[in-house]
């Protein structure tokens, strides 16, 4: 089994979380520009999935990563243990990150085209449920793809308990 020391792994996640608010940041500037009507689009449906999937960037995309470098620091603190399996640990990061990404887009841009029609007089429901069906589906497979990703980190979390510590698991 190839292996990946924590340290670099909490390193990993960390910059991570770091790349994750900068995003979050630059997500957050277009509402500020008044061509674009965030404020008044944010106020019918489906406008308001723009911000739930701002929401769901804050608390997995920035906050998630943050926890998962938590994690890790407390597991190598309490059972000794200096490395994990590279894979799970790789596969694990990339594939959250890269679902929440994907989630946030489709659903940012659901609620902007479908806030936009909204908005607009005598476009209803039906139409704009029309409009933006195409984007749940890769809402729904970017959230199962999120499931994997957790699952895999889950499972190297479950490995290193059955792995040898050093000093810090003998106390």
């Amino acid at each position: 089994m190839a292996s990946i020391s924590i340290d670099r792994l909490i390193r990993y996640f960390i910059y991570a979380t770091i790349i994750n608010a900068f995003a979050a940041v630059a997500f957050t500037a277009p509402i500020i520009i008044p061509e674009f009507a965030f404020p008044l689009k944010l106020e019918v449906w489906p406008g308001t999935w723009m911000f739930i999937s701002y929401f769901v960037f804050l608390i997995v995309g920035v906050l998630g990563t943050l926890a998962w470098a938590v994690l890790f620091d407390l597991l190598r603190r309490t059972t000794g243990v200096q490395s994990c399996d590279r894979f799970l640990a790789t596969a694990s990061l990339i594939l959250t990150e890269l679902a929440v990404y994907v989630e946030v887009t489709f659903m940012f841009t659901a609620g902007y085209i479908g806030g936009t029609y909204a908005f607009a007089s005598g476009v209803g429901s039906s139409l704009i449920t029309y409009i933006i069906g195409p984007l749940v589906i890769p809402i729904g497979v970017s959230i199962f793809i999120y499931l994997i990703g957790t699952l895999l980190g889950l499972m190297n979390v479950v490995l290193m308990f059955g792995q040898k510590g050093g000093p810090a698991a003998a106390a």
